[in-house]
C-alpha cells in the first residue's frame, strides 16, 4: 500500500533546503521563473481601478493602482475594520503568545499576505495587530509543495499549524495515516459561536459543490470539512488571441477538431510569427490537469471505483490523448512535454503561441496587453456533439492535526479568507500584485466588479466562460450523488493515479510513446501498486452515496446555494 501523496514526487523530506528566515521561500532554482510568471502582469496600471479606496484615486492617479506601500497599508487596515464587523472576540488569544507557522506555496495566496512594503509590514502582519497573534509563513516553491507538505504531515515534528491545500490531495490528507487525519474537521470549528459569527462568515458565498468537493466521509459516517477556500478554477479553457486569428481569418473553434485545425494554421503559417497551442505537459502530476478535460469529455474514466480496476487506457480515454499529444506535439514550441504551469502561462505571455489551452485563472497572471488582446472560449465539445465534462481545482487553507493552537489558526483562515480577502485575492489592488488566488466567492467578487468597487479581470468572456466551466463540472453535487468528480479526488489516491497519468501524458506529447502503450502502462503500474485495494480506498471513500444532501444550512449558517 502506498501513502496517498508520498509516491507523486519523488523529493526528499522537508527540512533539506531550510533556511533561518521566518518567512523563506526554498528551493531557489524553480523560484525565478515561478517569480517571472507572479509578476509579469502587475507591471501595466489598469484604468479607472483606484482600489476599493474612493479617497486613493487622487493621491496616486485614477488610472494606476497604487503603490505597493500604500496598498498593503490600505488593505490590511480594511481586512481588520472589515473583521471588526464580526460578533467574536478577535483578542480572546491576545495574552497567550501564540505564534502560528503556515506551510505555503509559492502562489499569489501566499505572496500577496506576505509581500512586505519597504518598512517590512506585510498584509498579514495587520492579522497580528486585530489579534495579537502573530502568523509565519513557510512558502515552498509550487513544483515541490505537495511532496514537502506531506512529509512535513506524516512526521512526528510536522513544523505547521495550517497548510495551503488543494482540491487533488485533500483525500489524501483526510485519510492520512491508515484513516487517521492529517488534517482537522472546520467543522466544529464553523459551529463554535466563540469562534465564528456564521452570519460574517458567510458561507454561502461559496458554491455547495465546492464545499463538498473538500468534505469527506470518516469510518463512523460523519463528514469533515477539510480546509477553507479561496480559489476555485476550471480546466480545459481556451484562450484565443484574437489578433493572430483576425490576422489569419480563423473563426473560433468549436470543438477540439477546429481547436487542432486552428492550432495548425497558426503553427504552418508564414503570416505570424507564433506556434500553435501551448498547454501543461510536464510529467508533474498537476500537469494533467487540462488533458483530463479532453480526456473526460471524450468519454475516458480513470478507474473503475466497483471493480477496483484502473481504466484510463480505455478507448474514448486513447482518443483524447491522441488528439492532445498530437496538437501540443506538432503544433506547440520547443521541447513539448516539459511545459509546467510557469512556461505555460510564460509561453503564451511572451506571444510564443496563438493559443493556451488552460484555466481562464491564469488572467492575473499573463501579461495584461496579451490578455486585454485575448478571448476565453467556455470548454469544447468533441467533434462528435459530447458535451464537455470539465476538471476543476479548489485552493484552500487547512489546520493540522499536530497543531497546539488550532482555535488560534481558525481565526486566521476566517480572516485570510474573509469576503473582503477574497476580493483583495480577486483583483490586483497594488503595483506588482498578480491576482489569481480568489474568486472562491465568485458571485461576491462579480459584483463588486460590476459596482467599481474592484478592477476588472483583463481577458474578453472571463466571466462566461468561468461561469459555464464551472457548471460542466461533475461532482459533489447532492442531487447527483452517484455523480464523480472528473478526477478520482473523491479518493485519498488520486495524486499517485493522476501522477501516473501525466506522466503518460508528457510521454505522448513528447513523442517518446503512442497514446495506447502509454496508457496501458500507468493502467498497469496502479493496478499493480494496488493504488485501487480497499485498504487504499476504503469503501466510504467512493459508495454511490457519497454526496448524498445532509442538513447544509444547519452546518454551515447558510440556505446552501
Amino acid at each position: 500500500m502506498y501513502g496517498p501523496v508520498a509516491a507523486a514526487t519523488g523529493v526528499g523530506p522537508l527540512g533539506t533546503r531550510q533556511i533561518t528566515m521566518t518567512d523563506r521561500i526554498t528551493d531557489r532554482i524553480s523560484r525565478r521563473s515561478a517569480l517571472k510568471s507572479l509578476a509579469v502582469s502587475g507591471t501595466v496600471g489598469l484604468a479607472g481601478c483606484g482600489g476599493v479606496f474612493s479617497g486613493s484615486e487622487t493621491e496616486y492617479g485614477p488610472t494606476d493602482v497604487p503603490p505597493k506601500q500604500q496598498g498593503i497599508k490600505e488593505w490590511g487596515e480594511k481586512l481588520n475594520e472589515h473583521a471588526r464587523q464580526a460578533n467574536i472576540d478577535w483578542e480572546q488569544f491576545s495574552g497567550d503568545d501564540i505564534e502560528l507557522t503556515f506551510g505555503m506555496g509559492l502562489h499569489p495566496y501566499s505572496t500577496t499576505f506576505s509581500t512586505t512594503s519597504e518598512d517590512g509590514t506585510a498584509v498579514k502582519d495587520y492579522f497580528e495587530d486585530l489579534t495579537g497573534i502573530t502568523v509565519n509563513y513557510e512558502i515552498v516553491s509550487e513544483d515541490k509543495f505537495w511532496s514537502e507538505t506531506e512529509s512535513a504531515l506524516a512526521s512526528d515534528d510536522n513544523p505547521y499549524d495550517g497548510i495551503m491545500n488543494g482540491l487533488w490531495p485533500s483525500g489524501g490528507y483526510h485519510f492520512g495515516d491508515d484513516g487517521e487525519s492529517w488534517v482537522r474537521d472546520l467543522i466544529p470549528l464553523i459551529n463554535n459561536a466563540s469562534l465564528t459569527d456564521k452570519q460574517w462568515l458567510k458561507m454561502g458565498d461559496f458554491r455547495r459543490q465546492t464545499i463538498e468537493l473538500m468534505s469527506y466521509p470518516n469510518a463512523d459516517g460523519t463528514v469533515e470539512l477539510t480546509a477553507m477556500p479561496n480559489g476555485i478554477e476550471f480546466y480545459g479553457g481556451t484562450a484565443i488571441h484574437k489578433p493572430t486569428f483576425e490576422t489569419l481569418g480563423l473563426a473560433e473553434p468549436t470543438n477540439f477538431a477546429e481547436l487542432e485545425y486552428c492550432a495548425r494554421s497558426i503553427a504552418e503559417s508564414d503570416q505570424v510569427s507564433r506556434q500553435g497551442i501551448v498547454s501543461r505537459t510536464s510529467s508533474a502530476t498537476l500537469s494533467a490537469a487540462n488533458w483530463a478535460t479532453m480526456f473526460k469529455t471524450y468519454g475516458g474514466e480513470w478507474i473503475d471505483r466497483e471493480n477496483r480496476t484502473a481504466t484510463l487506457n480505455d478507448e474514448r480515454g486513447v482518443q483524447s490523448l491522441r488528439r492532445f499529444g498530437r496538437m501540443l506535439n506538432q503544433y506547440g514550441p520547443s521541447a513539448p512535454g516539459t511545459y509546467d504551469w510557469y512556461s505555460n502561462n510564460d509561453a503564451y505571455s511572451n506571444g510564443d503561441v496563438g493559443i493556451m489551452y488552460s484555466t481562464p485563472q491564469t488572467s492575473g497572471i499573463v501579461d495584461t496587453q496579451i490578455m486585454r488582446e485575448t478571448k476565453w472560449l467556455p470548454p469544447l465539445p468533441t467533434e462528435d456533439g459530447r458535451d464537455p465534462v470539465v476538471d476543476t481545482w479548489v485552493w484552500a487553507t487547512g489546520i493540522t492535526a499536530t497543531s497546539d493552537n488550532p482555535e488560534a489558526a481558525w481565526l486566521y483562515i476566517q480572516w485570510a479568507n474573509s469576503r473582503m480577502a477574497n476580493l483583495l485575492l480577486s483583483t490586483r489592488q497594488w503595483q506588482g500584485d498578480g491576482p489569481r488566488a480568489g474568486y472562491a466567492r465568485f458571485n461576491y467578487i462579480q459584483n463588486q466588479i460590476e459596482q467599481g468597487n474592484a478592477p476588472p479581470v483583463p481577458g474578453e468572456g472571463y466571466i462566461e466562460a468561468f461561469n459555464q466551466g464551472m457548471d460542466a463540472v461533475p461532482g459533489g453535487k447532492p442531487d447527483s450523488p452517484d455523480e464523480y468528480p472528473p478526477v478520482p479526488v473523491d479518493t485519498p489516491q488520486n495524486m499517485n493515479i493522476m501522477r501516473r497519468a501525466a506522466g503518460a501524458m508528457s510521454s505522448v506529447v513528447s513523442g517518446q510513446r503512442t497514446a495506447q502503450a502509454a496508457l496501458d502502462e500507468a493502467a498497469t503500474t496502479i493496478e499493480n501498486e494496488e493504488l485501487l485495494s480497499e485498504s487504499s480506498i476504503p469503501e466510504r471513500y467512493v459508495a454511490d452515496d457519497r454526496f448524498l444532501d445532509r442538513d447544509y444550512g444547519q452546518q454551515y449558517g447558510t440556505n446552501g446555494n
